[in-house]
């Protein structure tokens, strides 16, 4: 299996201390853990903290070869805060991701032949690698195109997440965007199934996956909508959890297509995760076993 994420890179600045994430970076750190081969299509800054985030990438076992370096501008940082255990984020704009390109990278890209493609909103906010996405979403010979959308505030337009979801097989949000996205599209807050039906009919997606935090998640799949029971864990921090989850799923839902098995073994790692210090902690011989890894 191949996959290829697009989008940030940055740093997460966590009670002073640094630690490497961005979504797309996390999910494909995680896979990377379960043995998949994980491309990253990003840019880090000529700065310490890029040479920095190429060095664990490369420890995380994530192929480095389509990650730029920008000379005129700096690796993305996010300082995060908690409140009630939830992260707050402060995300810093004009930095080395909202300058991605695919010119040098086209070619390369187009020639190694990905299984899934991943990607989410917040380095759609320049317009700079909105176009280099559309690039990518030309390409329609991926099995899989999975949009996890997390929504952060100021980073995101009606237009980005309609053209999003024109493209994608696959949609991970969770339950607080559930809301926003009804009353984006749909005027009025519907409930969640008829959320899911509506948005699957008009956009013709294979899965939605809803998370809903240590409860568990939401799998809609063949006009029905399943609820999985998550489990307890003792929260260090959030902060890539959900990242976690979507790697999880994707991984063992490419394997046996069973939307909730995959959702059940997502909701442990999910666990795993939050109980653990930074976006990609190593795994333990027990979540490996869990994982099938």
């Amino acid at each position: 299996m191949k996959v290829l994420s697009f989008g940030e890179i940055l740093f997460d600045i966590i009670e002073g201390e640094p630690y490497l994430g961005g979504a797309p970076l996390n999910f494909a750190g995680h896979l990377a853990q379960f043995g998949v081969k994980s491309y990253i299509l990003s840019a880090v800054g000529h700065d310490a903290l890029g040479t920095e985030a190429l060095r664990q990438i490369v420890e995380l076992g994530v192929n480095t070869e389509f990650i730029q370096i920008k000379e005129n501008y700096s690796t993305g940082t996010v300082p995060v805060v908690f409140q009630n255990g939830q992260p707050h984020y402060t995300i810093v704009e004009e930095v080395a991701y909202d300058f991605i390109e695919i010119q040098g990278v086209d070619t390369a890209l187009a020639t190694t032949g990905f299984d899934v493609l991943y990607f989410g909103t917040l380095a759609q906010r320049s317009e700079a690698s909105r176009n280099t996405l559309k690039q990518l979403l030309a390409n329609k010979s991926y099995t899989q195109i999975f949009y996890d959308i997390n929504l952060r505030r100021n980073s995101y337009t009606k237009e980005i997440i309609t053209e999003s979801l024109q493209h994608c097989s696959m949609l991970k949000l969770n339950d607080e965007e559930v809301e926003i996205l009804s009353r984006m599209f749909f005027q009025e807050l519907l409930r969640m199934e008829d959320f899911c039906t509506r948005i699957s009919l008009e956009y013709n997606l294979e899965v939605i996956v809803i998370t809903a935090g240590a409860k568990g998640c939401y799998i809609f799949e063949g006009h029905e909508l399943y609820f999985v029971n998550g489990y307890p864990a003792k929260v260090v921090d959030t902060v890539g959890a959900g990242d976690s989850f979507s790697a999880a799923f994707v991984y063992h839902y490419l394997k046996n297509g069973d939307a909730l098995v995959a959702a059940d073994i997502a909701n442990r790692l999910g666990a795993f995760v939050a109980s653990s210090r930074g976006p990609l902690p190593v795994y333990t011989a027990e979540i490996r076993k869990v994982l099938g890894v």
